[in-house]
């Protein structure tokens, strides 16, 4: 759970991943319900369920849940962001934008095929740090640039994956292949790990995996 003030708000974030669509046995019940089933027939299972509360005075105003499927989304501070009387929430693949304080949804669209790590604000735009991509979009959700790596933006050797620093944008890829872009989404350093090291690696991730079994 994110809690957080903004204005004369008071605004949660959280992983209500009990909560269950069409269920009276829920603990708490959302002003509003975004999913993309309308029943039970749709035999739609969520991967992740972000509620957003948000109070005034202490007092309950709004409140809504996303659910949402593809890659799963954890609440962080970096999974959302809050300017000009609205939301910007990253769950799994798409991005949400809703009014603060109704909660009354702006847009959404799909940035990464699989799911969206981290949103960011940069100048005024976002900075999706997606599973695939990296993305640059508007605040009405348009894809200004888009860059991939030579893999997926997830890395096994604990190396930062997304970092921004000194008005530039600092990655590493799952085989520890290092990048860095400018804003405009231009490459300014593409480093490769030796194939050497790659090769270890995928050595030490077969030796592992013959454990397994």
């Amino acid at each position: 759970m994110v809690k957080l003030k903004y204005k004369n708000y008071q605004i949660a974030v959280i992983n209500d991943s009990d909560y269950k669509i069409n269920s009276a046995d829920n603990l708490k019940v959302y002003n509003t319900v975004f999913f993309p089933g309308k029943n039970n027939e749709d035999q739609f299972y969520p991967t992740s369920k972000c509620g957003i509360i948000i109070k005034e005075f202490d007092n309950e105003i709004a409140s809504a849940i996303i659910c949402e499927s593809g890659g799963a989304t954890a609440i962080t501070e970096k999974s959302f962001v809050i300017d000009e009387d609205k939301i910007w929430i990253c769950v799994c693949n798409k991005v949400y934008c809703l009014e603060i304080p109704s909660l009354d949804l702006v847009w959404k669209k799909e940035i990464d095929f699989i799911t969206n790590f981290s949103i960011h604000k940069i100048e005024d735009d976002f900075i999706i740090h997606g599973e695939l991509d990296i993305k640059r979009i508007t605040k009405s959700g348009e894809i200004i640039w888009s860059f991939g790596g030579r893999n997926i933006w997830i890395n096994p050797e604990g190396k930062t994956e997304f970092n921004l620093e000194n008005n530039q944008i600092h990655l590493f890829d799952f085989e520890s292949n290092e990048y860095i872009l400018d804003f405009n989404g231009e490459t300014i350093l593409d480093n490769p790990k030796p194939s050497s090291e790659k090769n270890w690696m995928n050595i030490l991730k077969i030796a592992q995996e013959i454990k397994k079994k």
